[in-house]
């Protein structure tokens, strides 16, 4: 073999190593910790009725549902404060009332509902909503159906749901 071959071979064989360590680079990197553990705390909600908050009305007197009678075409209302609480950065929330159930002779005639649809929407802190319930003896009742008649209410509800937002 002569010089010139010698040579290109060894060019060769430098070319090809020099090829393969050229895909490797040393990178450097650091790190360190996040400083203190932390604790993380969920929040809460709380509803309740205001104590001897609810009132009776007939028209706009009052109305004491143990001793005073109803007539067909009078509509009652018994309004009742709520006491909320929501602890939360983000928390919402929603007031719901339900009527419950309306039993004894007397039910047949009486139309019971949340006056307005009251659905009402709270954010995080402490504070207080009316919710209003009426009662209305249909005025469409004849002759004297349901005179002397009673009819028990039960099972009304007031619902704090959170309102999830995305």
């Amino acid at each position: 073999m002569n010089k010139t071959t010698k040579g290109a071979i060894a060019a060769g064989a430098a070319a090809v190593l020099l090829a393969g360590g050229a895909g490797t680079m040393a990178a450097w990197n650091a790190s360190t910790g996040t400083g203190g553990s932390q604790t993380v705390g969920a929040g809460s909600m709380t509803i309740s009725e205001a104590a001897g908050s609810g009132v009776w009305k007939l028209g706009g007197n009052a109305f004491n549902p143990t001793t005073d009678k109803i007539v067909p075409g009078d509509v009652l209302t018994y309004t009742a404060t709520y006491n909320y609480n929501l602890v939360g950065t983000n928390l919402k929330a929603t007031l719901t009332p339900t009527v419950g159930g309306i039993s004894g002779a007397l039910a047949s005639k009486l139309e019971v509902a949340t006056a307005g649809g009251q659905n009402a929407s709270v954010t995080a802190g402490t504070g207080t909503r009316d919710i209003t319930t009426t009662i209305t003896f249909k005025p469409g009742t004849t002759n004297t159906d349901g005179a002397g008649e009673a009819a028990t209410l039960s099972g009304a509800s007031v619902t704090l749901e959170q309102t999830l937002t995305p």
